[in-house]
C-alpha cells in the first residue's frame, strides 16, 4: 500500500543572476528544467541565457514530505509571474548576490514586493559569497532592510547549502503556523 506524501510549494525567487535556476538544479532529485533564452538587454553582460518562465524541481525531505521549488524569473520585466508563481507558496527563499550593487539594489524592490503580496515567511539566501565584493551580511541586511528577517550564506552549487535554506524556510513556516495556532487559542 503507497502512503501519499505531503508537498509543500517553496517559492525560490531574487534578482536576475543571484542563482536561483542553479540552486533548483543542484538541490531537485527530480528536475525539469524552465524556459531559458538568450539574455539580449543590459543584463546580458553579466550571464548569456535568463529563464523567461519558470524553473520547477522537487526534493524528497523524507518518506513524508516532498518540497514543490517553484523558480522565478528574476528581471523586473516578467514580474507578473511572480505574483502566478507565488499562489499556494508556503514561503520564499529570496537569494540575492552579496557581491553586486544592482542586485542589491533590485532585492530590495523585489523584497517590497513579496512583502505586499503576502505574509509568507521568507528566508535570505546571500550567494556569491566568494566574490571580492560580497558584503557582509549584517551589511547586506541593512541595505536589503531586512528587519529580522533570517539571511544565511549560500553556494547555490552546494546542495548542503542549498537543503539547509530551504530546511530553514520550513522551521519558519512551522513556526509562524505554530504562533497563529496559539493566536486562535485566544
Amino acid at each position: 500500500m503507497s502512503h501519499k506524501k505531503d508537498i509543500a510549494k517553496i517559492l525560490i525567487t531574487g534578482p536576475f543572476n543571484a542563482g536561483k535556476t542553479t540552486l533548483i538544479k543542484f538541490i531537485s532529485d527530480e528536475q525539469t528544467s524552465g524556459k531559458d533564452v538568450q539574455a539580449t538587454d543590459a543584463l546580458a553582460q553579466y550571464k548569456s541565457m535568463t529563464t523567461v518562465g519558470l524553473d520547477f524541481g522537487i526534493l524528497h525531505v523524507d518518506d513524508e514530505l516532498d518540497v514543490h521549488l517553484f523558480g522565478t524569473p528574476g528581471q523586473a520585466r516578467f514580474n507578473f509571474m511572480w505574483k502566478i508563481l507565488s499562489k499556494g507558496a508556503l514561503g520564499t527563499v529570496f537569494l540575492v548576490d552579496s557581491s553586486s550593487q544592482r542586485a542589491i539594489d533590485e532585492g530590495k524592490l523585489m523584497l517590497e514586493f513579496y512583502r505586499d503580496l503576502s505574509d509568507m515567511p521568507i528566508i535570505i539566501g546571500a550567494t556569491k559569497r566568494d566574490l571580492p565584493d560580497a558584503r557582509e551580511l549584517g551589511d547586506l541586511a541593512c541595505e536589503l532592510n531586512i528587519g529580522d528577517t533570517v539571511i544565511i550564506p549560500c553556494d547555490p552549487r552546494e546542495k548542503d547549502d542549498s537543503k539547509m535554506l530551504v530546511l530553514a524556510l520550513l522551521q519558519e513556516i512551522i513556526a509562524q503556523s505554530m504562533d497563529f495556532d496559539d493566536d486562535l487559542d485566544l
